[in-house]
């Protein structure tokens, strides 16, 4: 995708609200001004302040699909944060009015063109691959490890690649 679609597709009055909900996820959301990327909240309170905060008319959620299965290589207490997090997120987006939508990690990274994680020797190398690809579709803004998936998940929800 060129720069001039991603930054039109920034400009979109289409309210919507990304998340990675990973400890060191993150929030992307598309409002009339820009892209605001935002950490994500420690707490629950937190968590929920933010996602109504955020509450425009008629504004999406769009969360990332967590898999029900992993590696053995990955921590269950990672996944459980995850999952919990997820949650969180989802009963407060609906709380909140939003329309909830979920993206699963294959849609929304096989719309990039990355070739997936096994392109990659290991994790840390695909999530650099993953902010460089959002540092070049959002040159313009703040990218770090913590908000790329969330920018790229937002990116996908606004139509980048489907």
């Amino acid at each position: 995708m060129s720069q001039s679609s991603a930054t039109k597709r920034m400009k979109s009055n289409k309210p919507i609200v990304a998340v990675d909900p990973g400890v060191s996820g993150g929030f992307a959301v598309n409002t009339p001004d820009g892209i605001i990327l935002l950490s994500m909240p420690e707490s629950l309170p937190e968590i929920c302040a933010t996602i109504n905060q955020l509450k425009t008319a008629n504004a999406e959620l769009w969360v990332e699909e967590l898999p029900l299965f992993v590696s053995p290589k990955t921590k269950s207490s990672s996944m459980a944060t995850l999952h919990r997090n997820l949650g969180r997120i989802e009963a407060a987006g609906y709380a909140y009015g939003y329309s909830v939508h979920r993206a699963t990690p294959k849609a929304w990274q096989a719309s990039l063109g990355l070739g997936g994680k096994a392109s990659c020797a290991n994790y840390n190398e695909w999530k650099r691959k993953l902010k460089a690809k959002a540092q070049e579709l959002y040159p313009h803004l703040d990218v770090t490890l913590r908000n790329a998936d969330a920018l790229l998940i937002l990116h996908y929800a606004l139509g980048g690649g489907r």
